[in-house]
């Protein structure tokens, strides 16, 4: 009764997701024990679970040689979950000047200047029950004086991952400048 029970369930579950118009079509094939082939409908039965196409691990820290070092244990527990790792990229660093000034006054008693290095992971196609596990993991081995944030991936982070090149926009102004680029036929 157990199995005929099983196989009503697993007739009805191939009819709702293959939408078959009828239940005759749902008759499992033979199966030969001792065969490596598994039926088809067996990876028809496997539950969706949902993924996130493109995020982002963005680390922020002052100190350059921990931060590349996070980066690089970030990239390689993804690898071991079997996650992809599309890219990785670094930005330039952001310069903060600190001052700091004498109790009740207007004077600089000492002045610092702090760099903030900025790392990116990109991993595609993460299913949901694995990010919270990457997330967990993360925030579990995070060095002192590092930032981590992860987010879906967007146009501007396409955009701040390549550097202008000054030079170059310099050259084109002065080329329009004198008259545009002429193009021969």
């Amino acid at each position: 009764m157990f199995a005929t029970k099983c196989l009503a369930q697993q007739c009805f579950k191939m009819a709702k997701l293959q939408s078959f118009k009828s239940a005759k079509v749902c008759v499992p094939s033979v199966r030969c024990y001792g065969s490596i082939y598994e039926p088809e409908y067996l990876d028809l039965l496997k539950p969706d679970i949902p993924e996130y196409e493109e995020v982002n691990i963005q680390i922020k820290g002052y100190d350059f040689a921990i931060l590349e070092s996070f980066q690089k244990l970030v990239h390689t527990i993804a690898e071991n979950m079997d996650l992809e790792v599309s890219d990785g990229w670094a930005l330039p660093p952001q310069t903060i000047n600190v001052k700091r000034l004498v109790p009740n006054s207007e004077n600089v008693e000492a002045q610092y200047t702090l760099n903030v290095y900025e790392r990116n992971i990109q991993v595609v196609d993460i299913p949901t029950t694995k990010l919270s596990l990457l997330i967990e993991v993360i925030e579990d081995s995070l060095p002192a004086g590092v930032k981590a944030s992860i987010h879906k991936h967007t146009d501007e982070h396409e955009i701040l991952k390549y550097i202008p090149d000054n030079e170059l926009k310099t050259l084109k102004n002065q080329l329009e400048e004198m008259g545009g680029s002429k193009k021969k036929k």
